[in-house]
């Protein structure tokens, strides 16, 4: 399949037509509306590829001239203009043209060169992500909190090589030495790591006792992690460096932890205001009255106001939460007037008296 199909348009298409065409797709399959569909995710990057090259009319004329008889050429040529060092032009052509994209091929098609792959044996470690609960106190004035993670992290027995340490490496029987594996998917021929050496090319006689050649073990660790005030539920913390760790002396990934709050038994939150009840007897609430409240900063009297209908709404300005940019919610309590289930002979004659004059 090629750009021009990808995209549904047809080779003669404008700008403005692949432009339409791209944002309708890209907005269909962007991975925030398709969290863990792996087939999603390819196509997102593939209408990106495609666009980044049919938008571009200089990228778009070279790709008319060398992709035209089909996609194997395509990548024949990617594989021509990127050299076998993947460093060289040709034809006026380099992967840095593809800007952000030009990495994405790059390291499919610089994978030709045996030293190449090996270079890319060092991976970045993996991001991860979690929840985390924490108190409503805790949300609401910010803090530190401590949770415990079990995460990969480098062998500390082989150093991250995965081989017994003293022991001799011989050549990879996977890939013969060069590091890489090739496959092919859609037309392309693509080159990886490869997954036994992890694109170094050789392999060790004898296999790290301690993480069995994997270079990596699980460990069970403690992290600190600062709350900022007034953070919501669902919303994400980074934590860069707290993931998971590299390949081949690769850097960390980082720590994504989404915050949930856990209910509170007086108050209920919606963005930075604080919503809470209060009990007022009927007749405070028809006279007027004053009441304590609970607040997040502590105990505050409410005034009442006479006729207070049941279900009304109070509020106490500034007694909400405050965010990190320092603005602050405010109180609001909900007024529930308590009507008496038995009443006194005299409380009855008041009560009847009071309704007579009433009609």
């Amino acid at each position: 399949m090629d750009y021009y199909s990808i995209l549904g348009v047809s080779k003669k298409a404008t700008a403005g037509e692949i432009k339409k065409a791209y944002r309708r797709l890209a907005k269909k399959y962007h991975p925030d509306k398709n969290k863990g569909n792996k087939e999603a995710e390819r196509r997102f990057k593939e209408i990106g590829a495609a666009y980044e090259v049919l938008s571009n009319k200089k990228k778009r004329q070279q790709y008319d001239r060398f992709g035209s008889a089909g996609p194997q050429n395509f990548s024949d040529y990617f594989r021509q203009a990127a050299g076998s060092r993947g460093g060289a032009k040709s034809g006026g052509f380099s992967f840095d043209d593809l800007g952000d994209f030009g990495s994405f091929f790059s390291s499919f098609f610089r994978g030709a060169g045996a030293d190449n792959v090996r270079r890319s044996a060092k991976q970045r470690g993996q991001d991860i992500e979690a929840d985390v609960s924490i108190p409503f106190d805790l949300a609401a004035r910010g803090g530190k909190t401590t949770i415990t993670l079990a995460r990969m992290e480098t062998c500390a027995t082989c150093k991250g090589s995965g081989a017994k340490p003293g022991s001799k490496s011989q050549r990879c029987p996977t890939c013969q030495g060069t590091g890489s594996v090739q496959f092919g998917q859609g037309g392309f021929a693509f080159s990886r790591p490869c997954p036994q050496c992890q694109g170094k090319g050789q392999t060790a006689e004898s296999v790290c006792p301690t993480c069995r050649g994997a270079g990596q073990v699980q460990q069970q660790r403690k992290i600190d992690v600062k709350i900022p005030r007034g953070i919501n539920d669902g919303q994400r913390i980074r934590l860069s460096g707290q993931g998971q760790g590299g390949v081949g002396g690769g850097a960390k990934g980082d720590l994504y932890l989404r915050i949930r709050i856990l209910p509170h038994g007086e108050f209920t939150r919606r963005g930075r205001d604080i919503y809470s009840e209060v009990e007022v007897p009927m007749t405070d609430a028809a006279l007027g009255t004053k009441v304590d409240v609970r607040t997040m900063g502590g105990t505050v009297s409410l005034k009442v106001p006479p006729g207070t209908q049941p279900g009304a709404k109070l509020r106490l300005r500034g007694r909400g939460v405050e965010d990190a940019d320092g603005r602050k919610g405010d109180h609001f309590v909900a007024v529930k007037v308590v009507v008496p289930k038995s009443l006194t002979k005299k409380q009855k004659e008041l009560l009847q008296e009071f309704a007579k004059r009433s009609r």
